[in-house]
């Protein structure tokens, strides 16, 4: 079992702060191999949330009662993990699209707090928060 507990520790969690509030469009969308050169391109000085699609295989999915993780990408990759309240019925290997609001913990690890996810092979609309 993959465990989440360093990761999680580093995570500001922003879902009360957000809930009334729609997602904002994302940034972009990249596969893992991609993630790396696409934060690249983002400005780290710009204080505005910002989000980020990461189309990927889930490695790990939890659920502690209360929160939903959902792990996806590998080294060299950045590793990202997903912050939600519900992790459906998805399941390790399964192919999604992760998007939410990016916190780049480190060159390695990404979260995206709050999260929303959806099977990478449809089309989707995010709903408002």
């Amino acid at each position: 079992m993959v465990r989440f507990s360093c990761l999680c520790l580093a995570l500001p969690i922003f879902a009360s702060a957000t809930a009334a509030l729609a997602q904002p469009e994302p940034s972009f969308e990249a596969t893992c191999a991609q993630l790396r050169d696409k934060l690249s391109t983002l400005d780290a000085s710009n204080e505005e949330w910002i989000t980020i699609d990461v189309v990927g295989e889930l490695r790990a999915v939890e659920h502690d009662g209360t929160l939903g993780y959902m792990l996806t990408c590998a080294a060299p990759d950045p590793e990202v993990v997903c912050v939600t309240y519900e992790v459906n019925d998805y399941r390790a290997g399964d192919r999604v699209v992760l998007s939410g609001t990016l916190n780049q913990i480190d060159a390695d690890h990404v979260s995206l707090d709050p999260c929303l996810h959806y099977p990478a092979d449809t089309e989707q609309t995010l709903p408002l928060r």
